[in-house]
């Protein structure tokens, strides 16, 4: 039942079937000045609605404006330190924010966006220090609440008051020193509890609470407020292997021992736990899933349910698929190829006790499979019914991509050479200090792109061998070399292990553009996750290998450059 309240002081503390009413409710009522029976009704209407529901009723609008733009709350961040939902024993759960800016007592913190403060107290944390509260309106009407925890007021720098209307970069506090730990800032970003410091620890996922990742959410929204942002979709775990899409638009994922789907909006349509790490995942039509773990369980999928059940072993590299055939890699560095059931399609043979695979790919007629041998890289080329086309020997393990025509296009020791027909044919010589990180693509008319890692150079190759251009590359030394792409001809896009979108003009190799965008922190981004595709209409998908994959138009990334004359 509810409790009988009347006066003011007697309402500000009324609670009716124990949810709180906070005070914008009670002048409300107050206001409207109507008497005691309907102030009851109206307590009682109020309570039958859950507080987050109350809470975002309040506001019809954004009374201090739409977020235009996003920070977080201190510069000078630790690259790659990333404790969102890690488990503290000390604390019982996971992290449900972000611990930062360790050692800076009394440094000033800013607000991330414009908002309206929602709470503001030096004590909101007792002993651990105060608390501020800031709500935010985003331009798709979803309403977000920043937390600035361990927070202390200066001589210069004092707390916002309840109700006061922030900008981005508004100092509203300092970094606080609490008493069970050395001065830092605790920075959540939550759909709800707006005038509550919150618990700072749960038992499960804090994505699936309310929760958000605040350096994967602030970048998302600096990418959803660029004018070339098309579409995105956020996950509930980061992904341990590059996403697929299905027939139907959702993305199924790999996260350790889970496999996941995600409808386009991001809802969770399936989810299934396995009996080890899953080392290989891959999309068929129709909506079919094939699964392998670390144990050699292979599973073929349909909506979330087991259809199939088999065992493959081999070492842990990630199958390939071409048609409806699923293929393996053996024991004795042969392949196996079987159909989405488990049952056997082909074989082809080997005799490597311990294959050393460095490369295994496919494209739409051949699969390409590079072991490492005594004196080279052994190297075939085998079609979609076990034939073997080629076996050469590289001296290094190439890097390599398919083009659309078929053909295969290597760098081996420096040199870029074609391999298409059962033939190896040399194009140029790109590199004269070879034994060099290298990552390529082949655009349509048939120019090679080439990144040198050593060097930090990118070379572009027309199809005769003569070099169009090469440009210093702007990404860091990285032992992960970036994803390369390109779509109508007219751009090259190119993917960094940083998060770091590229975007060069195909023609001269001018840097036209670039998107930051959060690849995960040392322990928990996966950059061989990554993904970048890009088809003819320059309709780029890209993830950094985290939580949030994206969809840009590359036609605005690149301006008046993806309007070129190709070929």
């Amino acid at each position: 039942m509810f409790a009988m309240c009347w006066n003011k002081r007697q309402i500000e503390s009324c609670f009716v079937d124990g949810i709180g009413f906070n005070r914008l409710g009670i002048l409300l009522a107050a206001w409207l000045n109507i008497g005691r029976r309907c102030v009851v009704v109206l307590l009682y209407l109020f309570a039958l609605l859950p507080l987050v529901t109350f809470v975002n009723a309040q506001d019809a609008g954004a009374p201090c404006g739409i977020v235009d733009s996003i920070d977080m709350p201190i510069t000078g961040l630790v690259p790659g330190y990333d404790d969102f939902a890690r488990f503290r024993g000390r604390f019982g759960g996971l992290h449900t924010g972000l611990d930062i800016g360790f050692n800076r007592w009394g440094d000033p913190v800013a607000a991330a966006a414009r908002g309206r403060v929602t709470y503001a107290d030096v004590e909101g944390w007792g002993t651990e220090k105060g608390v501020v509260i800031i709500e935010h309106i985003f331009p798709d009407n979803s309403r977000v609440y920043s937390v600035y925890g361990h927070t202390e007021e200066t001589e210069t720098i004092k707390f916002p008051q309840v109700g006061q209307c922030v900008e981005r970069g508004d100092i509203i506090a300092a970094i606080g020193w609490p008493s069970r730990g050395l001065p830092h800032l605790h920075y959540e970003l939550r759909a709800f509890l707006p005038d509550d410091g919150g618990p700072g620890y749960v038992d499960n996922n804090p994505l699936r609470q309310g929760w958000y990742h605040p350096l994967d959410f602030t970048q998302t929204w600096r990418v959803r407020l660029n004018p070339a942002f098309i579409d995105y979709i956020s996950f509930d775990l980061p992904p341990s292997l590059p996403p697929v899409t299905l027939d139907n638009g959702e993305y199924v994922i790999a996260s350790g021992s889970n496999v996941a789907a995600f409808a386009p909006t991001g809802e969770a349509a399936w989810r299934i736990t396995t009996d080890s790490a899953v080392t290989g995942l891959a999309a068929l039509p129709e909506n079919r899933v094939v699964v392998r773990t670390a144990s050699g369980q292979t599973m073929g999928l349909f909506n979330g349910r087991f259809i199939a059940l088999w065992t493959v072993t081999g070492p842990d590299v990630p199958f390939v698929t071409i048609g409806e055939a699923v293929v393996f890699i053996t024991e004795n560095g042969g392949l196996d190829a079987y159909d989405w059931l488990g049952t056997p399609l082909w074989s082809v043979g080997n005799n490597s006790p311990s294959p050393r695979v460095t490369h295994f790919e496919a494209n739409t007629v051949e699969i390409a499979f590079g072991e490492r041998g005594q004196n080279g890289v052994d190297w075939r080329l085998v079609d979609g019914n076990g034939r073997i086309q080629l076996e050469t020997r590289f001296n290094t393990a190439p890097a390599m991509t398919h083009h659309s025509d078929g053909s295969w296009v290597a760098v081996d020791d420096g040199q870029l050479q074609r391999v298409a027909a059962g033939q190896r044919q040399l194009i140029a010589d790109v590199d004269s200090s070879p034994q060099q990180l290298y990552a390529l693509t082949v655009d349509i008319t048939g120019n090679s792109y080439v990144f040198i890692g050593g060097r930090q150079r990118l070379v572009s190759v027309s199809p005769e061998g003569a070099v169009r251009w090469q440009v210093e590359y702007p990404g860091s030394f990285s032992p992960f070399t970036p994803l390369m792409d390109t779509g109508g001809g007219c751009l090259l896009y190119t993917l960094d292990a940083d998060g770091m979108l590229h975007v060069f003009n195909a023609m001269d190799g001018t840097l036209l553009n670039q998107v930051a965008l959060y690849p995960g922190g040392e322990r928990t981004g996966h950059p061989t996750a990554r993904v970048l595709t890009v088809d003819a209409n320059e309709r780029v998908q890209v993830s950094p290998g985290f939580l949030s994959m994206f969809t840009l138009d590359g036609r605005v990334l690149g301006g008046g450059a993806s309007n070129c004359v190709v070929g």
